[in-house]
């Protein structure tokens, strides 16, 4: 019988349950939650496969693992596994990209609505400044239809976000050096070069994995770039994309209109110590705790998912695990 270990202190007890009625035949399942290097190599020295994220899978965590032959990421995310190390070992790394998107989509939009639409200042002004006026945002909300969306990364989030962002009337573009203009043709969105999106749009909103090419891509040029625009920014997907130096000081200078974040960098933020100048911004910056991914459908896929990547992975059904690093097959 197979060994899997879930090395993550996300999993609780629902996941638990899921894992051993997808798992339960083929392999015995423990939780075993590891936050350091040394501790996965201990943990999963007798482990075929690791339900992960966010843990510290390194080249020197897969040398020291011999036995192991996956690390299925419960995230659609996975920067946080050397994806290219665990290939040279001949370990498969898969990711979870189906279970949330529809959720991240929807937040995104109505991070933009709130926004646009200023409803958190309104809020304010009658809950606490006890105003009764419609008229305080006069000059401040611009009609949807007449702005310009723009979208960096064109993935399968960003599609959703773009439908629902045209069924509001906006003119969509996106930035992917991945996508084709023929195929972004069956959407409505017309592809443009990254300077574009931060020249001509007046919402911008993040759809790109962090990695090495893409870490800190927003920065204090790209928010200059953006200056004349003065968009609204929305960022559902990585903090690491973000210079957050960069970001405070657009937002604090006005290069910026307004913010919606779903992400930091840290996944742990300190609210009231480094991230204490976020989260004492006013209304023009609205901020969620990577909440984008919830429901409690998505939760429930999320497990499913990323417990069935194992299954299929070790009953020949390689096919249909969604790995991001190209080994379908245990190695021996």
């Amino acid at each position: 019988m197979l060994k899997v270990v879930v090395t993550t202190d996300f999993a609780d007890e629902a996941f638990m349950k899921v894992a051993n009625e997808v798992l339960g035949d083929i392999a015995e399942v423990v939780h075993d939650p590891c936050h350091t290097e040394d501790e996965i190599i201990e943990k999963c020295k007798d482990a075929d496969a690791a339900l992960a994220i966010y843990d510290p899978f390194t080249d020197r965590v897969f040398a020291s693992l011999p036995k192991l032959k996956l690390v299925s990421v419960i995230s659609i995310g996975f920067n946080f596994i050397d994806a290219v190390a665990a290939k040279k070992y001949g370990i498969a790394v898969s990711n979870n990209p189906r279970y949330c998107v529809e959720e991240v989509a929807n937040h995104t939009l109505a991070l933009i609505m709130a926004l646009n639409r200023k409803l958190f200042d309104y809020n304010k002004e009658i809950k606490v400044d006890h105003v009764w006026n419609g008229l305080t945002q006069v000059g401040k909300i611009k009609r949807l239809s007449e702005q310009t969306f723009g979208l960096v990364g064109f993935g399968n989030i960003a599609r959703r976000v773009a439908k629902r962002m045209q069924a509001c009337g906006c003119t969509v573009i996106a930035y992917d050096p991945y996508i084709k203009q023929d195929f972004a043709d069956q959407f409505g969105v017309k592809m443009v070069e990254l300077d574009e999106i931060y020249k001509n749009a007046d919402m911008i909103s993040l759809h790109v994995p962090l990695n090495p090419e893409t870490d800190k891509m927003i920065n204090a040029q790209a928010f200059d770039k953006m200056a004349a625009k003065k968009p609204i920014f929305v960022n559902c997907g990585r903090g690491g994309l973000v210079d957050e130096d960069a970001l405070y000081n657009a937002i604090t200078e006005g290069k910026i209109a307004a913010a919606g974040l779903d992400v930091f960098v840290s996944e742990k933020p300190d609210l009231t110590g480094e991230y204490a100048r976020f989260a004492n911004m006013g209304e023009n910056v609205v901020l969620t705790p990577h909440a984008a991914y919830y429901s409690d459908h998505a939760a429930y896929e999320q497990k499913l998912f990323a417990c069935q990547n194992v299954k299929d992975f070790f009953t020949g059904n390689g096919d249909k695990v969604t790995v991001v690093n190209g080994i379908r097959t245990p190695r021996a």
